[in-house]
């Protein structure tokens, strides 16, 4: 099983090279489930992290419904996380009755093939009403995985269908659980998904804005699950 460390800072991807992660999901704002992260930002992360950069491309909080200029911006960051050399791309759009937009994620989509980059859809997986449909629609798009947390809350509580999905999925897609993933659970994901998606940040108490790196979950983490 593979391990991504989600992080928002330098911090977080000298912790992902100190700590061997597979790759890192880099975003801004985590405190509003991920935004894009500034070029700045994503350009000392690659040259700190040897592995594989994966940028989330997400303009604004909010739902997942994205207007023609939104997409635009969209493709203008996949075409700058290219020649900031970065591995992927995480996006995904929905339309406004959560099923997934065909024609918008199929211009995003060719767009990062074109320029070499994988993909992943995101969770807005996890508000799609058919998670089976939605899986076929994402391997037909040709995504390369999808981060879910069995469309439940936390990962944990949706387990099941995460493994459902998998089976269905016959290595045609990756399946990579994430929310709430820690050093009490990670191990029930053995076996169950392709891979484990998980923040290594934490806040200190007293100085909120202040950026931590939480060693001790990670390496518990690692002890836990079977690595590839």
């Amino acid at each position: 099983m593979k391990i991504e460390f989600c992080i928002e800072s330098v911090k977080g991807a000298k912790a992902a090279q100190k700590h061997n992660a597979h790759r890192i999901e880099l975003c801004s704002n985590l405190d509003k489930d991920g935004l894009t992260p500034s070029k700045d930002l994503i350009t000392q992360c690659t040259w700190l992290f040897s592995g594989e950069t994966h940028i989330m491309v997400r303009p604004r909080e909010g739902d997942f419904v994205y207007n023609l200029r939104e997409i635009t911006q969209m493709k203008n960051e996949i075409t700058l996380a290219k020649k900031l050399n970065v591995k992927g791309v995480v996006f995904g759009v929905l339309t406004k009755d959560n099923s997934v937009d065909l024609k918008a994620n199929l211009s995003l989509i060719t767009h990062a093939k074109q320029l070499g980059l994988t993909t992943t859809f995101h969770r807005a997986f996890d508000v799609c009403k058919n998670p089976f449909k939605t899986l076929d629609q994402l391997i037909d798009l040709k995504f390369d995985r999808i981060l879910s947390s069995g469309q439940k809350d936390k990962a944990q509580e949706g387990i099941n269908l995460l493994y459902e999905l998998k089976l269905r999925a016959k290595n045609k897609i990756e399946i990579m659980a994430g929310s709430g993933i820690n050093e009490h659970n990670a191990h029930l994901f053995n076996t169950m998904v392709d891979a484990i998606h998980f923040t290594v940040h934490k806040k200190n108490k007293k100085q909120e804005n202040t950026d931590y790196i939480n060693t001790k979950k990670i390496e518990k983490i690692k002890s836990m699950i079977n690595l590839q």
